[in-house]
C-alpha cells in the first residue's frame, strides 16, 4: 500500500483550483504553448469547457516550470467564471430521473485516492467551483423537471411528468446559425423556431469535442477525465509483460466503443478477447441509469415502494442493440420492452454500448440476455439510418428527416401510452444527423441545411402535439392533422412535458489544403499517433517512444507549420489546465492519452496519409470537430417547457 501511494503521488498532477471561497486558485502550467493556450482562451478564439474567457483575461498564473514554482499573479476563481456545460446537463437529467447522488456530488476524493491520479485536498467540498457547479445543476434540473418538491419517502423529486431529451449529433450553434436562424418569408425576416427558443451562450461541449467523449459523459454525468472515453481509438493495454511470458498480459489495443461491439480497432478482435473482461474495464465509470433500478430482490411492500422507479426510460435511435447503447442505458441484468428491429424488420441482438447504457455490467452472450428477468423499466425503439451513398443528394437529406420523423412519432406514441397509464417518462431521442452529412459534405452544403431545417420542423411538430392532450391521445401525428390544431393555453389540455434539444459538439469545414500528415521525423519519435480527418486529428493524442519526449518537442518546435497551427501540450499540462474537467483524472484513463496532445488552433487537421490523398484527389471538403474552436465547443440549449 505504501508503494502504491508513492506511485499515486508521482502522478499527482494537481489541478489546484480547490481552496476556500476567498482564495480558490488554479495552478496552470507555463510552457510556451500553455501560455499561448491561455491567451487564446482569454481572447475567445478558443473556448474552455467550463471556464469563461473572463477568467483568463488580464490574469497571470502561478506557474510550474522545471519542477520549481515561479511567482506570478494568481487566478482567483469566482462563481461568474464557471460556465454551464454538457456535463451539467447530463447531471441534471440524471437528477430529474431520480438518481439520488452523482459521482461528484458527495464523494470525497481523498477516499478515492487509490483510483485517481490527483487526490483532492480535504476541503474540496467547500470549494467555490464545486459549490457553483452543484448549484447550476440543480437550477438546470428545476428548469427541465419543474420546481423541486419531496416525494413520499422524503427525497427530492422534480415532478414534470414527461421529459424529452433530443440530441442532434454535430448540430452546434454555428450550424444552426448557418442553416435556420433567420428565414425570409415574403420579404420579411423572422426568427426560426430554433432561434426563438435557443439560448446559444448557455452550454459548452466537453473536450475533446467528439461523440464518444460526449455520449459517455451523457451516460455517466462525469467528465472525460473520469469516464475513460475521451476520444476514439484509445490506446491501452491490460497487464504487464514478463520475460518469456507474453501470455500474462494482453496486447496493446486501440479501443473503439461506438461500434456494434467494443473492439480493438487494430486487430478487429473483441475487447473481451484482449484482456478486458467486463465493460467496467473499458468504461471506468458506471452509467447513472444503473443507479435507478428497482431492487429485484425486494419482497416487502414497503421496500418495493421505496425503490419504485419514478420514470419509465425510453431510448430511441438507429443504434439500439449495439454494445455502447446497452451499457449507457444502464441495464443491470434485466430485459426491457424492446421495439428494436433492424431495417429488414427482424429483431437485432443487443450490442455492447446499449447494454452498458442500460446498466449491464459484463460482456454477455445472447443466451444470457434472454435468460434475464423481464422488466418494463426500459423501452427501446430502433429507427432506420441513412446510407452514405445518398449523402449530397436530395434522397440523403429526405431519408434523414423521414427517419427522424419516425423517431418523433415513436416518442409521441410512447408518451401517449404513458399518459393513459399515469406513468412518468424520460425519453432520449438521438439522431446522427446533421453530423454524418457534414462529415461527408462540409457545414455549408445545401443538403446539410435541408437536414437541419427538417429536424427543426419535426421538433416544432413534436412540441405542438404535446401542447394538446386530445391531439396526442388521438394518435394522429402527421403534419396535416397537427395544422388543424393550435396548442392549448389551458393547463387542463396541455401535456406536462418539457423538451430539451442540444448537440454533442459543433462542426467546421476542412478544405483539402488544410489536411496535413505528420512529418517523418515526428513519426520516428512516436509509437502511436491518434490522428484522423473527422476529429481525432484536431486533438491528436501522441504516444512517444520511451525516452524521446524531449526530442519530439524540439522537432515539433522547429517545424513552422506545426508550431503555428497546433498547441503541443503535455497531457499533464492539459489536465492541470482543466481541459478534461475540474475533477481529478482516474489513473485508468491517463495511459490512454499518451504523452502529448496536439490541439488545432484553426482549421488545420492532422490526418492519415490515405485520407489526405483521397480528399485532395477528389478536391473534397470534409466536416470535422474535436478541438476548442467556438464552432466546435458552443452547443445549443433549446428548452421547451410549459409555463410555471
Amino acid at each position: 500500500g505504501t508503494k502504491n501511494n508513492t506511485i499515486e503521488r508521482r502522478y499527482c498532477y494537481r489541478f489546484n483550483r480547490l481552496s476556500h471561497f476567498s482564495n480558490a486558485t488554479m495552478v496552470l502550467p507555463c510552457s510556451e504553448d500553455a501560455a499561448r493556450l491561455r491567451s487564446l482562451l482569454a481572447a475567445g478564439d478558443l473556448l474552455h469547457p467550463f471556464l469563461s474567457s473572463h477568467y483568463f483575461v488580464d490574469r497571470t498564473v502561478t506557474c510550474r516550470a522545471e519542477g520549481a514554482m515561479k511567482e506570478a499573479i494568481m487566478n482567483t476563481i469566482e462563481p461568474s467564471h464557471v460556465q454551464d456545460n454538457f456535463v451539467d446537463l447530463a447531471a441534471s437529467l440524471a437528477i430529474c430521473c431520480g438518481v439520488d447522488s452523482l459521482p461528484n456530488d458527495n464523494d470525497s476524493y481523498s477516499s478515492d485516492s487509490s483510483i485517481s491520479i490527483c487526490p483532492m485536498p480535504s476541503n474540496w467540498n467547500e470549494s467555490v467551483v464545486k459549490s457553483e457547479i452543484h448549484r447550476r445543476r440543480l437550477q438546470l434540473a428545476s428548469e427541465i423537471g419543474g420546481q423541486k418538491t419531496l416525494d413520499s419517502s422524503g427525497k427530492d423529486w422534480y415532478p414534470r411528468r414527461h421529459i424529452v431529451f433530443i440530441l442532434c449529433d454535430g448540430m452546434g450553434n454555428s450550424v444552426i446559425e448557418n442553416s435556420v436562424d433567420h428565414m425570409s418569408t415574403n420579404d420579411t425576416d423572422q426568427d426560426s423556431f430554433f432561434a426563438k427558443h435557443n439560448q446559444p451562450c448557455r452550454l459548452r461541449a466537453v473536450f475533446p469535442s467528439t461523440t464518444p467523449a460526449a455520449l459517455t459523459t451523457l451516460a455517466t454525468a462525469t467528465w472525460p477525465g473520469r469516464h475513460g472515453m475521451p476520444g476514439w481509438n484509445l490506446r491501452d493495454k491490460k497487464g504487464c509483460d514478463l520475460p518469456g511470458q507474453n501470455c500474462v498480459a494482453g496486447p496493446v489495443v486501440q479501443l473503439r466503443v461506438l461500434a456494434e461491439h467494443i473492439i480493438d480497432d487494430s486487430s478487429g478482435k473483441l475487447a473481451s478477447e484482449t484482456g478486458f473482461q467486463s465493460w467496467d474495464d473499458v468504461f471506468v465509470e458506471v452509467p447513472w441509469a444503473r443507479k435507478i433500478y428497482v431492487d429485484k430482490n425486494a419482497c416487502r411492500p414497503e421496500i418495493q415502494e421505496k425503490n419504485k422507479i419514478k420514470r419509465k426510460m425510453i431510448y430511441i435511435n438507429a443504434y439500439n442493440g449495439d454494445d455502447y447503447q446497452n451499457w449507457s442505458q444502464g441495464d443491470n441484468g434485466t430485459e426491457r420492452s424492446d421495439k428494436s428491429e433492424g431495417n429488414n424488420g427482424r429483431k437485432r441482438s443487443a450490442s455492447d454500448f446499449s447494454e452498458w447504457q442500460i446498466g449491464n455490467e459484463n460482456f454477455q452472450s445472447e443466451t444470457q440476455r434472454h435468460q434475464q428477468h423481464h422488466s418494463t423499466l426500459f423501452e427501446t425503439a430502433k429507427i432506420e439510418e441513412t446510407t452514405y451513398d445518398t449523402f449530397g443528394t436530395p434522397k440523403g437529406s429526405a431519408d434523414a428527416i423521414k427517419f427522424f420523423r419516425d423517431g418523433v412519432d415513436s416518442a409521441l406514441s410512447s408518451i401517449a401510452n404513458a399518459e393513459k397509464n399515469g406513468d412518468f417518462t424520460f425519453t432520449y431521442l438521438y439522431t446522427a444527423h446533421p453530423d454524418k452529412h457534414m462529415h461527408s459534405l462540409g457545414v455549408e452544403h445545401d443538403e446539410v441545411k435541408n437536414v437541419v431545417q427538417g429536424i427543426e420542423s419535426e421538433i416544432e411538430r413534436f412540441w405542438r402535439i404535446l401542447g394538446d392532450r386530445e391531439l396526442l391521445l388521438m394518435g394522429k401525428y402527421d403534419s396535416n392533422s397537427v395544422d388543424l390544431y393550435i396548442p392549448s393555453t389551458e393547463e387542463s389540455k396541455r401535456i406536462d412535458a418539457s423538451i430539451i434539444v442540444t448537440a454533442d459538439h459543433g462542426h467546421i469545414t476542412i478544405p483539402p489544403e488544410d489536411m496535413m500528415t505528420l512529418p517523418d521525423d515526428i513519426l520516428a519519435c512516436l509509437e502511436y499517433a491518434n490522428v484522423g480527418v473527422w476529429g481525432t486529428g484536431r486533438h491528436a493524442y501522441l504516444h512517444c517512444r520511451a525516452g524521446l519526449q524531449s526530442m519530439l518537442q524540439r522537432r515539433w518546435q522547429t517545424n513552422s507549420e506545426l508550431r503555428e497551427h497546433f498547441l503541443l501540450l503535455t497531457v499533464n499540462e492539459a489536465i492541470e489546465c482543466g481541459l478534461f474537467g475540474p475533477d481529478c483524472m482516474r489513473w485508468q484513463v491517463r495511459p490512454r492519452l499518451g504523452d502529448f496532445i496536439a490541439i488545432s488552433t484553426g482549421r488545420k487537421t492532422l490526418a492519415k496519409p490515405f485520407e489526405v490523398d483521397r480528399c485532395q484527389h477528389y478536391c473534397k471538403c470534409q466536416g470535422a470537430h474535436g478541438s476548442l474552436l467556438p464552432e466546435e465547443m458552443s452547443i445549443p440549449f433549446i428548452l421547451l417547457a410549459p409555463p410555471n
